[in-house]
């Protein structure tokens, strides 16, 4: 069992530094400045935060968890605290999942 679950820990390692190493290159290529008044840029990054949150509490999973959103030009960063390294992946994979989002900052911590 212990193997299995080191197995899927470095799965899910590899798959957050792999989505690192894309988000870097993303952003060499957003760095033009945005046509978009500040004003509509906060209210669309209020609805991100608000759809991801959405999402997160639609997963009877996390129950019990903590988990934060913080949104800005589609770039989500979530923090908090849950039980296991599947629930910190699912998280992250939720939030990916949301329209509006480009990319997940997963600083969610879990305990020893």
């Amino acid at each position: 069992m212990k193997q299995i679950q080191r197995v899927f820990a470095l799965a899910v390692f590899a798959s957050v530094l792999a989505g690192c190493a894309s988000t870097g290159m993303d952003e060499k290529k957003e760095s033009k400045p945005a046509a978009a008044p500040a004003a509509a840029m906060s209210s669309a990054d209020a609805a991100t935060k608000k759809d991801v949150e959405a999402a997160i509490a639609k997963e009877s999973q996390f129950a019990g968890s903590k988990i934060n959103v913080a949104a800005k030009d589609g770039e989500v960063t979530l923090t908090g605290e849950v039980k296991n390294d599947w629930l910190k992946y699912l998280a992250e994979d939720t939030a990916k999942k949301v329209k509006s989002v480009k990319s997940v900052k997963n600083s969610i911590k879990v305990p020893d």
